[in-house]
């Protein structure tokens, strides 16, 4: 099977090519790479930019909360979150379980995360475009179903 029969993936002939895993995990990188380059006015990548939404649109969020709603582990969670604390973007303090800290946005949260929308909203234009908006549309639609069906 040539690169083209097999979507463009090499590993066409290890039958990787027919792998729900493999061709999720090769579209995600490629998808991940496309919104960091276009976040990186910012200086944060889309993970951290997740994070952001994420506190912004909930008071109290814990970091396991946040964590869950975003599929990450928590030594992920805490490594990602770090830089956002140390530029002064996010604030966390004791929660009323004493176990469970809570998150807020800073005022230079709240205006980098209105950057980031801005940046991330060309992102998803410009995925819009290159596939085409039925393909984007089912896409973004099957993958949320996807993750209904695995994460129940």
């Amino acid at each position: 099977m040539d690169r083209a029969a097999d979507g463009g993936h090499s590993a066409g002939h290890s039958g990787l090519a027919a792998c729900a895993c493999f061709n999720v995990r090769s579209a995600a990188r490629a998808i991940t790479d496309l919104y960091d380059r276009t976040l990186e006015p910012s200086g944060l990548k889309l993970s951290q930019f997740a994070i952001l939404t994420v506190v912004a649109g909930r008071a109290g969020a814990t970091m396991q909360m946040v964590a869950a709603e975003l599929g990450l582990d928590p030594s992920t969670m805490t490594r990602t979150l770090r830089p956002l604390e140390d530029a002064g973007l996010v604030r966390t303090r004791a929660g009323g379980d004493k176990r469970a800290k809570e998150l807020a946005l800073t005022s230079a949260g709240r205006a980098k995360l209105r950057q980031c929308g801005e940046l991330w909203s060309t992102a998803q234009r410009g995925l819009r475009e290159r596939l085409g908006a039925e393909t984007f549309d089912r896409l973004v639609a099957d993958l949320a179903k996807v993750n209904e069906v695995l994460r129940a």
